[in-house]
């Protein structure tokens, strides 16, 4: 399962780091993203998909699908799941 902005970034071929310096992106926010913190991509992260054409409405669709993927992927590699999956 890839991560929308993730794969963005790396169409582009930028690093994290020159991603948030050239459109002017909180870092704190984007690491938030990337790591599923929040609800949905920030503004200001679909602002520079969308410039590269990515349509907002599918990404926001493909990251909430991401974050359910990343979670259930935790939950099934949690301690409780693995002694439950023992027995």
């Amino acid at each position: 399962m890839n991560h929308p902005v993730k794969e963005c970034i790396q169409k582009l071929g930028l690093t994290h780091r020159a991603f948030v310096v050239l459109y002017d992106i909180s870092w704190e926010r984007f690491r938030s993203c990337l790591y599923g913190y929040t609800d949905s991509i920030p503004r200001a992260i679909t602002g520079v998909m969308v410039q590269h054409g990515y349509d907002e409405q599918e990404a926001q669709r493909q990251y909430r699908q991401w974050r359910k993927w990343k979670a259930e992927q935790e939950l099934a590699s949690s301690p409780a799941a693995v002694l439950e999956g023992g027995q």
